[in-house]
């Protein structure tokens, strides 16, 4: 028997490439759901004795989970006579006696989740709506040698456990392929779906963006930089000029998932040179490459966060004669941002500086990494009405990954910075009217 599956080349990674978790996330229209049950159909198809489990957060009836669709698919497939549907009992008796089930995770819990012990794969359909503790059951769960877990979801809130570990969790990034996937990805859409998205497209831009580009839903009103001021100024195009001030950011990593990112940016320029990231450096590693990038692009100024591994960068630095400045996130805010209320440190400073920035101009490259280290911190004030930020400490421990790139754009803010070309003619200037009387 020879298949020949029919799906958009953007889910051929999850067709193709090995890896324990496999995920595709994405707006309305993109096929998400039907190339994940055509692909489940397709391995029970050609690997006789397949187990598999189609689950939910919430399944109340068989209407709710994907049963109808893996019917239509068989019979599409033109397999149908293979797959034996069992309603009354929500499974699907498959090929060399392996059968496919259809559950709802909030029903589970240590004891009956053991029947999935010996399952070959695990599809999550709608994983959005996942729970933490749903995903703590079923992970060691799903434990046979070379099982799989899938998951295919429209993005909702960027804390969503589903969203955490499949986007922003570093620590996954070894065993996971996940694809995008949007209207535009899928050749098959149909006449009457492009008329919905055009309707909405003329209607609210945040909603539209949410349902058919797989954008989460509006922020959250902690959130202290909101999409859309991200998305206007990766939009923008650069115009920089040589009056421009060229500054170094360097966000030097303290922890082993995080990232040590260098960001240079010429005025509201942070888009033309993208930050360079390394991961695994040490201290001298990065030291080194932050002194080589000075020297290729003369810098007005050098920022590096001080705090823990940072402060031997910054003393490497000196030690070989470059002219950088120590930053500490958590020292003391030393000037007021016009429009901004009191800040509470020196990082909070920083990344008001850098929203004001935004909004008056900024442009940054089109990175979903850089949107998501952006967007992610929370804002709050303390007993004194000062604005602090959310530690990259506090979002790890809600799932969210450090914002290593947004981090390393504001310490380009750190302190005012005068480009070296109106120094010299500042300078030139002061020389040609100096006399020696007056």
């Amino acid at each position: 028997m020879i298949l020949k599956p029919d799906t958009p080349a953007v889910f051929e990674p999850l067709w193709t490439q090995s890896a324990r978790y496999k995920g595709a996330h994405g707006g309305r229209g993109s096929a998400k759901s039907w190339d994940r049950g055509q692909h489940l159909v397709f391995r029970h198809a050609m690997e006789p004795g397949l187990n598999s489990a189609c689950l939910r957060e919430v399944q109340a009836t068989l209407k709710d989970s994907v049963f109808k669709l893996i019917e239509d698919t068989a019979r599409r497939l033109e397999v149908g006579g293979l797959f034996t549907p069992v309603p009354s009992d929500s499974h699907i008796k498959c090929p060399g006696g392996g059968v496919m089930i259809f559950r709802g995770m909030n029903d589970m819990n240590a004891d009956n989740i053991k029947s999935l012990e010996g399952f070959d794969i695990a599809w999550w359909e709608e994983a959005q709506t996942a729970t933490q503790r749903s995903l703590d059951l079923l992970r060691p769960t799903i434990r046979k040698p070379g099982s799989e877990l899938w998951f295919s979801w429209n993005p909702r809130l960027r804390g969503d456990p589903v969203d955490v570990m499949l986007r922003q969790d570093r620590r996954f990034e070894p065993e996971r392929i996940v694809v995008e996937a949007n209207w535009r990805d899928n050749p098959m859409r149909g006449a009457e779906l492009e008329k919905e998205r055009l309707l909405d497209l003329a209607g609210d831009e945040a909603r539209y963006r949410h349902i058919w580009e797989g954008d989460y839903e509006a922020e959250s009103d902690m959130q202290f930089i909101g999409g859309g001021l991200v998305r206007e100024a990766m939009a923008r195009e650069p115009n920089p000029t040589i009056g421009d001030e060229l500054v170094l950011g360097v966000d030097v990593a303290r922890f082993g998932d995080d990232r040590t990112v260098i960001w240079a940016r010429r005025g509201r320029d942070a888009k033309t040179m993208p930050p360079i990231i390394l991961k695994g450096a040490d201290t001298m590693q990065v030291a080194a490459r932050v002194m080589a990038e000075i020297d290729r692009l003369k810098p007005d100024g050098v920022f590096i966060d001080e705090g823990g591994v940072g402060g031997g960068v910054v003393d490497r630095c000196r030690q070989m004669g470059y002219s950088v400045i120590g930053v500490n996130f958590g020292g003391k805010a030393d000037r007021a941002i016009e429009g901004v209320p009191k800040c509470r440190n020196k990082r909070a400073q920083m990344w008001a500086t850098m929203r004001e920035w935004l909004r008056e101009g900024g442009c940054i490259p089109d990175s979903r990494d850089l949107e998501m280290d952006l967007t992610g911190p929370l804002y709050g004030f303390d007993v004194n009405n000062a604005i602090e930020i959310e530690k990259k400490s506090d979002m790890k421990k809600r799932g969210v990954s450090s914002p290593d790139e947004a981090d390393a754009l504001a310490l380009t803010f750190a302190y005012p910075v005068v480009a070296r070309s109106i120094r010299r003619q500042q300078e030139a200037q002061a020389q040609s009217e100096w006399h020696p009387v007056w």
